[in-house]
């Protein structure tokens, strides 16, 4: 006859949940609707009641900012939760600010593109 009782597995997993999830600062609400998910969900995961399905385990990870290995079968202490380096920060921001001068250049090209099927179109239009 099958147990009720949360397998070993579960219970670990449930308690990385709630360690990873204090370490980063977040409520069950706020990581709820970062997830969105129902606060009920994530009380659930980490009452052993269910466990989240593997995509959602891979967003938790992320946004816990901890391994996914470590959350299905880590040690007892969370890692460190870590931000990130001043100088990634400054490199991506520069990526970003590249990646915005491109879409402007881009959304300009295209506005011309457009103008001059207009006109193409309008030209073919009087020729008729």
């Amino acid at each position: 006859m099958p147990s009720n009782e949360p397998k070993t597995s579960d219970v670990i997993l449930s308690t990385r949940i709630i360690n990873a999830r204090e370490a980063s600062g977040y409520s069950q609400s706020q990581l709820s609707l970062r997830m969105g998910v129902k606060k009920s969900t994530i009380a659930n995961w980490e009452a052993s009641r269910t466990s989240p399905r593997a995509n959602k385990l891979i967003e938790l990870a992320g946004i816990l900012n901890v391994p996914v290995l470590w959350l299905i079968a880590g040690s007892d202490s969370p890692p460190e939760v870590t931000s990130p380096d001043l100088i990634e920060t400054l490199m991506l921001e520069r990526k970003l600010d590249k990646a915005d001068l491109l879409v402007n250049e881009l959304s300009a090209l295209v506005s011309d593109l457009r103008g001059h099927t207009r006109r193409v179109q309008r030209d073919i239009d009087e020729s008729y």
